[in-house]
């Protein structure tokens, strides 16, 4: 815990030191403002990161990503994704390669987060897309926790990024069928381009 409270600390410091920075010691929250967007990083208690991009047009919240820091390395991607976001350096949503997707084999995907919650509305989205162009595919979520119990029963696995730091564990055990969804994807809801991804690696194109 004391490793996680430096790390904690650590990235704040960073934060609150960077230019333009609006920062609330007491709330523990920094803010960044553009012509377009606001955003927001807040820590929260057991080493909670919630980062928030809000349109100031529209108030509606394009990206959105909550984790635990567990170790630097994926603590500081999301964050990287966070920014990166917000100084519009990303790409459009993806379209659906439907043509791909109708050439596929079933495929079976379990994606899992820390509780289940946030991956469970991932699946969901994913599942409505699908289901607009007519197409089915097998997706379930669940608790890492469970992911022992269910893992043979799935083509690939697929880790949100509050539990991207545990990939090299579960693919120890479980194979290359393991792997993380990209936090920009996961906190824009990118849906398509995760199953796009997933489709090309199983035909061999990606």
């Amino acid at each position: 815990m004391a490793g996680k409270k430096c790390l904690k600390c650590e990235i704040f410091h960073e934060l609150a030191s960077m230019s333009h920075a609006c920062v609330n010691k007491k709330a523990e929250r920094v803010s960044f403002c553009n012509d377009k967007y606001h955003a927001c990083v807040a820590f929260h208690e057991n080493c909670i990161v919630e980062l928030t991009v809000t349109d100031k047009e529209t108030d509606e919240i394009p990206f959105y990503l909550h984790f635990q820091m567990r170790e630097p390395e994926s603590s500081r991607n999301n964050i990287k994704a966070f920014f990166d976001f917000f100084m519009k350096k990303e790409e459009g949503k993806d379209e659906l390669d439907v043509a791909a997707l109708a050439k596929s084999r079933p495929i079976k995907l379990l994606i899992s987060c820390t509780s289940g919650m946030t991956s469970s509305y991932f699946a969901y989205t994913l599942q409505n897309s699908l289901s607009s162009e007519g197409l089915v595919m097998a997706i379930d979520a669940v608790s890492y926790t469970q992911i022992d119990k269910v893992w043979e029963e799935y083509d690939y696995i697929l880790l949100a990024p509050q539990i991207a730091y545990k990939l090299p564990e579960y693919q120890s055990k479980y194979g290359k069928k393991v792997m993380t969804i990209d936090a920009m994807d996961f906190a824009r809801g990118n849906v398509n381009g995760v199953v796009n991804r997933i489709v090309r690696l199983d035909r061999g194109v990606a």
